[in-house]
């Protein structure tokens, strides 16, 4: 079979991606400061299972996200899914181990979810980074989802570019409440088409208000709230609040605007600067289990959406069966982060983690091999990673090149001229410098070249 056709035959599921080499090492890189930011903040690791059953996900992620479910296909009753998100298995997690550990609770974890959708540096398959912390309705746990998600972005090169976006979904019910909107449904979908009116035309949201049971006079005060609330995008988080007092004079958006000021006094009080963050009331998050602050990261690039999102999610545990929990948390998609960045042009190099390559002058040979392992030994107790030749008969040549060809910089040669003088070759291939050593100055030369 010719390669060609072998490579039509073999493909991977669509929407799913393979990681190698310079790229597999760089998501290492990403995961690694975020993780490092996560503990920063005195979060811990939690690992669940990819597989839920199905009575835990369903009906948690709205109408959308009920689409985009993969659910599997097992004997009756066995009904299962791969998850959607992290904060679903929390919550299941939370609410059968609530009396194990001390409130408030803070974990992270990084990991695979599943989503049937597509687009840019989006993927069927990818990496939800995620950190939440259950027990508390302290805004203080709300100020510090922006104050981390500045803190990743920062570490990660995107300064100047990002903007975390801020609102609550208590006022977004007071507006509702305002408009005379009484029945849920309608209120949801009053939400959402704030929440996508960067995507979708005027005309287009008002045919779906409609269809979702919104009758002319209510999509009339709908049409007025929107161009007030669209008067404020960019504007100082102060003089956005102020209008939503002026521009909806009522005692229930004055409460829930009182608690956007004192969160964003307590973000302001973290570190995070002003520019880094701002208000939105438009923003809605398509989530159903979200209930009061919701978050959202947005980049300057076009045609971009967000890199982060997250909120309170205070109602979730309780409805998994657990104890009545508050909670409230974000994550990160490790695969937009990384396709962003390369579009940014802020995407470190990353080295090849392995410093030295070892060749076999004479796979048949016991007393060279033997000492080859001994050489790479004594340089891993070191803490030097090393790499011995372990392909089929191959020219020294050979050898040295695909050292070259994996970025490894340093080769070392023990053939039978070295075994007997109990020397070895060192080649540095940055230069091409060549020199022969005794194997008890090899480490320390290695460290030498390496620093």
């Amino acid at each position: 079979m010719s390669d060609d056709v072998f490579e039509r035959e073999v493909q991977i599921f669509r929407g799913t991606k393979d990681y190698f080499g310079s790229e597999a090492r760089l998501r290492i890189w990403v995961i690694e400061q975020i993780r490092r930011s996560f503990e920063l903040y005195g979060f811990e690791p939690l690992e669940t299972p990819a597989i839920e059953n199905e009575r835990t996900l369903k009906g948690k992620y709205g109408e959308e996200g009920e689409k985009k479910r993969f659910r599997l296909s097992l004997a009756y009753p066995q009904e299962a899914g791969l998850r959607y998100d992290q904060t679903v298995p929390l919550a299941r997690f939370v609410a059968m181990n609530w009396n194990r550990f001390p409130l408030p609770y803070k974990r992270y974890v990084i990991g695979p979810v599943w989503r049937n959708e597509s687009g840019l540096g989006r993927l069927r398959q990818f990496t939800q980074c995620d950190f939440d912390t259950v027990g508390s309705t302290s805004p203080i746990i709300d100020a510090e989802i922006v104050a981390i998600n500045n803190t990743i972005l920062s570490k990660l090169g995107f300064r100047g570019t990002y903007s975390i976006k801020v609102n609550d979904r208590r006022l977004l019910d007071a507006l509702a409440n305002r408009l005379r909107v009484e029945n849920r449904e309608v209120k949801n979908a009053i939400f959402r088409a704030w929440d996508k009116l960067e995507k979708a035309d005027r005309a287009q949201i008002r045919q779906e208000l409609r269809r979702d049971g919104a009758d002319k006079n209510l999509v009339r005060r709908f049409d007025r709230a929107t161009d007030k609330l669209l008067d404020t995008i960019n504007q100082p988080n102060n003089q956005v609040l102020s209008s939503l007092v002026k521009f909806f004079p009522c005692e229930e958006v004055t409460v829930e605007v009182t608690r956007l000021e004192q969160l964003i006094n307590a973000i302001l009080s973290m570190g995070v600067p002003e520019e880094s963050f701002s208000i939105l009331p438009l923003l809605a998050r398509g989530l159903d289990y979200y209930t009061g602050p919701i978050f959202e990261t947005v980049v300057s690039v076009q045609g971009i959406g967000s890199i982060t999102g997250g909120g309170r999610f205070d109602k979730l545990i309780a409805d998994m069966g657990g104890p009545d929990l508050p909670a409230s948390g974000s994550s990160f998609g490790l695969e937009r982060v990384m396709e962003i960045m390369s579009l940014l042009g802020i995407t470190p190099v990353t080295d090849q983690t392995t410093q030295v390559f070892i060749t076999i002058f004479n796979p048949d040979d016991p007393s060279l091999c033997s000492q080859t392992f001994k050489t790479a030994n004594s340089l891993r107790l070191d803490n030097i990673p090393v790499e011995i030749y372990t392909g089929c008969k191959s020219k020294l040549g050979e050898q040295i090149d695909i050292a070259r060809r994996k970025s490894i910089p340093l080769v070392v040669i023990i053939g039978p001229d070295e075994l007997q003088k109990n020397t070895v070759t060192l080649k540095d291939l940055r230069t091409g410098n060549q020199e022969t050593l005794t194997t008890s100055d090899l480490t320390a030369k290695v460290k030498q070249l390496l620093s």
